[in-house]
């Protein structure tokens, strides 16, 4: 049995737990495409190998792709993600609200926040930054205030941010909302980020971009069994953030 049948089968599998067994966790759909072009490989490899400048591309693009995909996903590993210097403030960043409850996701961000404050005994306060998204019945930085609440923190320890839609938007609005709350610039305020593992890197970006200078993570790992499909999605949602900042410097 040939490698790219051999991917392929595994590739499927994966996709039919996540889909079927997991309430179709998003960018699931990527694995069926890809195991589906292993699939044609599979088949239409001796027609390909014919055609040797054919076959040729096909390789360079293969070997091209894979080295960018590794030096990318080593980035994501390598980024120090567990800093535990106390800050000023804490930023949890947002992740899907199931009705009114966090997610798997959201949940052991939470945890992880509530992790630091307790571990380090730092009185530092709490940005919960995420807005009201499809299949919400409340904003994500709602129901993590009353998660938080309801395991001891002070609300007036918690800063809500409810209005951001995207990572880009957590920064940004959570900006504001630190500058106004320590009437200092966000350069000037320690800043300390919780969010999934995979996640730290893309952020730290995003942050700099904003005007964060004193930033650090504190991050939550991400499930043994949801590291193939949240790391491969980060990997374009990096792509595509570094297009779009390629772009604007030519716009």
């Amino acid at each position: 049995m040939s490698i790219s049948l051999v991917l392929a089968i595994v590739l499927y599998l994966y996709f039919g737990i996540l889909f079927f067994a997991m309430n179709g966790v998003a960018f699931s759909g990527f694995f069926f495409v890809l195991g589906t072009i292993c699939l044609v490989y599979h088949f239409t490899r001796d027609k390909i190998k014919k055609h040797r400048w054919l076959y040729m591309i096909v390789k360079i693009c293969a070997a091209v792709a894979i080295i960018i995909f590794v030096t990318v996903e080593g980035m994501i590993i390598a980024f120090p993600k567990k800093s535990t210097e106390n800050c000023d403030y804490i930023i949890v960043l947002g992740a899907r609200v199931m009705g009114n409850e966090p997610g798997l996701t959201l949940k052991g961000r939470l945890d992880r926040a509530l992790e630091y404050v307790k571990s380090n005994d730092d009185d530092c306060k709490i940005v919960v930054s995420g807005g009201k998204g499809d299949g919400e019945n409340i904003s994500e930085a709602e129901a993590m205030k009353r998660y938080l609440v309801e395991r001891g923190i002070k609300p007036e320890m918690i800063i809500k941010e409810d209005k951001s839609v995207n990572t880009m938007q957590n920064f940004e609005f959570s900006r504001d909302k630190i500058e106004n709350d320590s009437k200092k610039k966000v350069a000037d305020v320690d800043v300390k980020v919780v969010t999934t593992d995979f996640h730290a890197f893309r952020s730290d970006k995003y942050a700099k971009m904003d005007g964060y200078k004193n930033i650090s993570f504190y991050t939550e790992r991400t499930k043994w069994y949801l590291i193939p499909v949240f790391y491969v999605r980060e990997f374009f949602a990096i792509i595509k953030m570094m297009l779009v900042g390629i772009y604007t410097i030519f716009i």
